[in-house]
């Protein structure tokens, strides 16, 4: 169990900090693909620099969806960490279960498992690869804070990064070490959640030059986060003698706020330069968050509903509230405690013909925790006596997931010239991964007399699954300008990876047989390709047109043998998954440079993608795993601009909509065929072509319109945003064949999952600048509307509901000594 919540003294050094910084803020770039500053255009947009491309252009100039967001926007916008980031975003989507749960994400529709809050990070698919700077992570916890700025690339990359990626990048673009000034700065945000305390999020940065050719860099950050969600210990329909036992403390029934979190960043930057060719770079960032709780509210479960909500199907979510809408049941208590580390070696040199750079990094990710697995206690040991009208005693489950690699790319990027540009990189990394969890259910020791001994008491069934994946990789892309207008790009990635799986399975009740097993796959040549050809319209407008292939690994599932059927081989393992991405775009200037529009139509092949399958075996338990459905595509469009209507306002909007679909029908069988007939169809699923992926809204869109000018000779700056999320299938679409055993007649029944209904909503903010000094107000949900952003499977607790965070107020202080 973890201590209740400690006050650190990094509180006080917000209060401080807000004290003693001038209520001023200044003006900050906002979110689009092209910042906007004031030019000598007047109202021109800017062009941003990124370096996604691995040498710095213009976004405008590159020939894929691309957008960056400057530090400055994120602060103004409050957007601290990645989650924020994709809510913000028309193209990905993800579940927003807040801080305690790592979300599936989906790019461009790619997508065909849940995106519901799962405690289980086995089950937890994301089709976008993370970036900090050039070290590629299996996951992205690591809070926006030092950030110069992110950038988010979307089709397969792999052909320009070390680690490929299937529908998309994210890239956190680090402040380096400033070799010409000293630096001290010192910002700090309180904010409250209506219903909830106060919070502050503080962060400094020191920059300091020791010598012409060597400077550190150090920021650090703390986040004191408020709940404003109360656990029920206890469900009102459990009274008296059938009383849940609370925990951790047993006559404490409510934890007021208790969906509150604590995070500790820092980083540490050493840059030397020895020579003006050669640059050498070491960096150290750590991160230590705690987040407890969970932010949502149980609906009454339909056994405990009145008589009207009897016909009503309980994924419909149509029965009222347990308790009301901000009190969540869970006996027992909810937390995650993640731990993250990375180092990194940077060497750059410019060699005159191109530039070499080499990035070496080692990282580890952890994330330790408790939740409560009442209803799944209920439902998996009912038969040893734990039914829900035969005990106040409920279960709990733990979780212990660990990931820790080591990577190395060394890169040359052609120096530019009129006539032709190239890009090699070699990439090697070894990640070894530990996702393990168990089910508690407290005093079955006692009541289960032939219980084996475990090394922790009271488990029923535990798992951990161990990998060490490895892979070496060639990459590189070569454009040449056939003419002034149009360049041609070709693109490789060749590589050999290797997979060593070890699955260990304890049931300690007997209800299933153990299990430890190993298993190893890879494959040596692997290769995909990338085409594509831009076209200067104009000096201002770029058209392209681009082929690109992805590429995910598989892995291996732990189903066994069971009711005296043998598991399939193609059970036993899912094989990778690839893309190939087909994209049409055209980007650029109109207006004398007043409106920058960025537009792109695309389809995406998805061959064997990757899917959950159950297998049912003894007392409805489920062994959960993956297997590869039948080819899918997903198409859409997406479309973003800016225009600045003088020199003082300017609109935003993006848009993007997407459907993904089975192309193909693909019946799975979960055991080989026995020859009988009672054998031949024996757990099989069939995945029928037409039905939805899910994941996605078929729309989304984000509206901005922004005003920066002076008030009484001081420049401020206001916004406000509004973000559309169309209405989301929560799952694939599941179509069953039927067959009349009387008449042989085929009819065709489709599963629809349950919708999250679309939703709107606004965030506003405003702020001032003083000399050294700025100060920004915001809210977020201005409107203070509570649409579902998210869900968790119910039973005898019912159904879990996650609303939007309500508004919330904040004031954002910096200084810069």
């Amino acid at each position: 169990m973890l201590p209740y919540k400690k006050k650190p003294l990094a509180f006080l050094i917000s209060s401080l900090a807000l004290a003693l910084a001038p209520v001023v803020y200044g003006q900050v770039d906002t979110e689009t693909d092209e910042s906007e500053k004031k030019s000598s255009k007047g109202s021109a947009i800017e062009q941003v620099v990124v370096t996604a491309s691995k040498r710095e252009s213009a976004a405008s100039d590159l020939p894929m969806n691309i957008t960056a967001i400057s530090g400055e926007a994120l602060r103004e916008q409050n957007i601290t960490d990645v989650k924020r980031l994709i809510q913000d975003s028309v193209e990905l989507s993800a579940p927003d279960s807040g801080a305690r749960f790592s979300d599936s994400v989906t790019v461009r529709g790619l997508n065909v498992s849940p995106v519901s809050a799962n405690n289980l990070e086995q089950f937890v698919k994301t089709t976008l690869a993370y970036y900090i700077d050039d070290t590629p992570l299996p996951k992205l916890g690591f809070r926006i804070k030092d950030i110069q700025r992110v950038e988010k690339l979307l089709g397969p990359q792999g052909t320009l990064y070390g680690s490929g990626s299937l529908g998309g990048t994210i890239r956190y673009i680090t402040n380096e070490p400033n070799l010409e000034e000293s630096q001290f700065s010192l910002n700090t945000s309180a904010y409250q959640v209506n219903g909830g305390g106060v919070s502050s999020d503080t962060d400094f940065v020191i920059n300091l030059p020791l010598s012409d050719t060597f400077a550190v860099r150090a920021s650090g950050a703390y986040l004191d986060e408020a709940g404003y969600i109360d656990r029920a210990a206890n469900a009102p329909w459990r009274t008296g003698g059938d009383a849940y036992i609370p925990d951790p403390n047993p006559n404490q029934v409510i934890y007021k706020d208790d969906n509150w979190q604590e995070a500790t960043t820092a980083k540490i930057s050493a840059l030397w330069a020895p020579a003006d060719a050669v640059e050498i770079k070491l960096t150290h960032m750590q991160q230590d968050q705690l987040a407890h709780g969970t932010r949502g509210a149980n609906l009454l479960p339909l056994g405990e509903a009145d008589e009207k909500y009897a016909d009503i199907q309980f994924g419909d979510y149509k029965t009222p509230y347990a308790i009301n809408a901000h009190t969540i049941i869970s006996p027992h208590e909810e937390y995650a405690d993640k731990e993250f580390s990375l180092d990194v070696l940077d060497i750059e040199v410019d060699l005159g013909f191109a530039t070499l750079t080499s990035s070496t990094s080692k990282f580890e990710d952890t994330s330790v925790g408790e939740a409560d697995y009442t209803s799944q206690g209920y439902a998996y040991y009912g038969w040893a006596g734990f039914g829900a009208a035969d005990t106040n005693i409920t279960a709990y489950m733990t979780f212990d997931n660990a990931y820790e690699g080591f990577s190395h790319e060394t890169r040359l990027v052609s120096t530019a010239n009129d006539s032709y540009e190239w890009i090699l990189g070699f990439y090697t990394t070894e990640q070894e991964s530990s996702i393990a969890f168990r089910e508690i259910i407290p005093t079955i020791d006692q009541e289960l007399s032939w219980k084996r001994v475990a090394s922790v008491a009271d488990v029923g069934y535990e798992e951990d699954y161990r990998g060490i994946y490895s892979e070496d990789a060639l990459f590189g892309e070569f454009s040449y300008n056939v003419t002034d207008k149009l360049t041609m790009t070709a693109g490789a990635r060749i590589f050999n990876y290797e997979d060593k799986r070890h699955t260990i399975l304890l049931d300690h009740t007997f209800a299933l047989p153990d299990q430890d097993l190993k298993t190893k796959g890879g494959e040596n040549g692997k290769s995909f390709f990338k085409l594509n050809a831009s076209y200067d319209l104009n000096s201002d407008v770029l058209a392209y047109a681009t082929f690109s292939q992805g590429f995910r690994r598989g892995g291996r599932n732990t189903f066994r043998d069971y009711n005296g059927y043998e598991v399939a081989e193609d059970s036993k393992s899912f094989e990778p998954d690839s893309i190939d991405n087909f994209e049409l775009g055209v980007k650029g200037y109109f207006f004398d440079q007043q409106l920058y529009v960025q537009s792109n139509v695309y389809q995406m092949n998805w061959s064997d993608p990757q899917t959950y399958r159950s297998q049912a075996v003894e007392y409805g338990f489920p062994i959960n795993g993956t297997e590869n459905g039948p080819d899918a595509e997903t198409r859409g469009w997406e479309f973003s601009s800016r225009y600045r209507l003088n020199d003082n306002w300017s609109l935003t909007y993006s848009t993007a909509t997407t459907e993904g679909r089975f192309t193909d029908t693909l019946t799975h069988c979960m055991y080989k065929n026995t020859g009988g007939d009672s054998g031949d169809d024996y757990a099989c699923a069939t995945w029928v072509k037409g039905d939805l992926l899910g994941g996605s809204p078929k729309w989304k869109h984000n509206l901005g319109v922004s005003y920066s000018g002076e008030l009484a000779g001081l420049p401020v700056w206001a916004s406000v945003r509004g973000r559309y999320v169309g209405k989301t299938n929560t799952d694939r679409e599941d179509t069953v064949i039927v067959v009349d055993q009387d008449t042989d007649d085929v009819t065709m029944e489709t599963w629809k999952p349950w919708v999250r209904p679309s939703y709107t909503l606004f965030h506003a903010s405003a702020g001032m600048r003083f000399d050294k000094a700025v100060a920004g107000l915001w809210v977020n949900n201005l409107l203070n509307d509570d649409p579902i952003v998210s869900s968790q499977s119910g039973g005898v607790l019912g159904r879990r509901i996650f609303n939007a965070t309500p508004r919330t107020i904040g004031l954002n202080v910096s200084y810069d000594f």
